[in-house]
């Protein structure tokens, strides 16, 4: 299947206004010249050379505070950092808990003492974490989280389950 596009612009059209100039069908053709070819296929050549670890998305588990009911667990709590300060002290602390394979965590970044609003939870971190988690260097070492209940930190702290290294 070849796809087309073709692009034919008269000079004389261009010095025309817009609302004289006919509407004109587009139409590129990609891939059809030996030079694309070739080099399509040497791209694809060193794509299958290099290998990529592709992790799974972090899971949202409504249900993952029930594992921690009967789990012994470790508690983090970023309050007082910048965003940049949490975010790397994170990445070090999943690190070595991967390592040492503590499943079981739970982090505290606090809500926020503003309101904007309609807007309750500002604070930076928090809004930040979700984000942090679709990150690959945190998609290697974590399989799930959700919001905390009450007893462990309420929506200011999240639980985290870490993936059994393998």
């Amino acid at each position: 299947m070849s796809h087309k596009i073709k692009f034919n612009l008269n000079k004389q059209q261009n010095k025309k206004p817009l609302e004289e100039q006919p509407n004109e069908k587009i139409s590129i053709s990609i891939g059809s010249s030996i030079e694309t070819k070739k080099k399509s296929d040497n791209l694809y050549k060193k794509s299958t050379k290099i290998k990529k670890i592709f992790s799974k998305p972090v899971l949202l588990d409504n249900n993952l505070y029930k594992q921690f009911k009967n789990q012994h667990f470790s508690k983090i709590d970023l309050h007082g950092l910048t965003v940049d300060q949490a975010y790397q002290k994170l990445i070090e602390y999943f690190s070595v808990n991967y390592k040492k394979k503590n499943l079981f965590h739970i982090v505290v970044t606090g809500l926020g003492n503003k309101t904007n609003g309609d807007e309750f939870f500002t604070g930076k971190i928090r809004r930040q974490f979700p984000f942090w988690l679709d990150t690959e260097k945190f998609q290697f070492m974590i399989k799930s989280y959700s919001p905390c209940k009450i007893q462990h930190g309420g929506l200011g702290a999240f639980y985290i389950k870490l993936k059994s290294k393998e």
